[in-house]
């Protein structure tokens, strides 16, 4: 592997600073425009698109993973995998102490928001055998936040309980996924520009330096 089309590492690293500030400012941008509340009807509660800035921070954070790993082409399992690495080396230990966190946040909510908008009002477990091979079935259903304490991605399992509304008939679910918008942005933000972020590990190993030039050359084809 080389650096080419880079003349040199210190070229190769300028670039990534204006690369990552001008991805982090769109971040920034798309996730306030999501987060700042609205009134759809006189009288009503204010509203945030919640899913619309999820969405954004799981594809940034995928963004990242691929740089990580040295390929923008995975998908599917290949996909989590990279996320799940990125996290471990660079983001806080609650988003990978609990592996279902990363793994719930993609399957249930991420790949059913990227194609149908909003996810499924509970995720079972069970029709993503690989991804959970190992753990007991779970029917998942999820609350987003604006903000919410630590650890911004929660898991929980309770006993069986039923959806209370806006349902043709009983769905059970003894899982809930909690995810707070703000804090789960700001973590993403702080994996690249911390004290051991992903742009500090580029600018000092040389094997980062190859990967993102690889991927370079896929985002902006020559």
């Amino acid at each position: 592997m080389s650096i080419a089309p880079f003349n040199n590492e210190k070229e190769l690293v300028t670039f990534a600073r204006k690369f990552f500030a001008n991805r982090v400012e769109t971040f920034r941008k798309d996730i306030a425009i999501c987060m700042r509340p609205i009134c759809m009807r006189p009288n009503a509660r204010k509203q945030h698109a919640y899913f619309p800035a999820l969405s954004i921070c799981i594809s940034f954070a995928n963004l990242l993973g691929g740089l990580h790993a040295g390929t923008l082409r995975s998908h599917g399992p290949q996909e989590l995998n990279q996320l799940k690495q990125y996290a471990a080396k660079f983001m806080k230990a609650e988003y990978t102490s609990d592996r279902r966190r990363l793994e719930i946040l993609y399957e249930g909510l991420r790949n059913k928001i990227a194609h149908l908008a909003y996810p499924y009002v509970v995720f079972d477990t069970d029709t993503k055998p690989t991804t959970f091979q190992g753990q007991p079935r779970r029917r998942v259903t999820w609350a987003i936040h604006s903000s919410k304490p630590r650890p911004v991605i929660k898991v929980s399992d309770r006993p069986t309980e039923y959806l209370p509304r806006n349902t043709p008939w009983l769905v059970p679910y003894d899982c809930v996924i909690e995810v707070g918008i703000r804090g789960f942005a700001k973590d993403i933000v702080s994996s690249i520009y911390g004290r051991s972020g992903y742009l500090r590990h580029l600018r000092s190993d040389r094997v980062a330096k190859e990967r993102f030039a690889k991927c370079m050359k896929d985002y902006f084809p020559q």
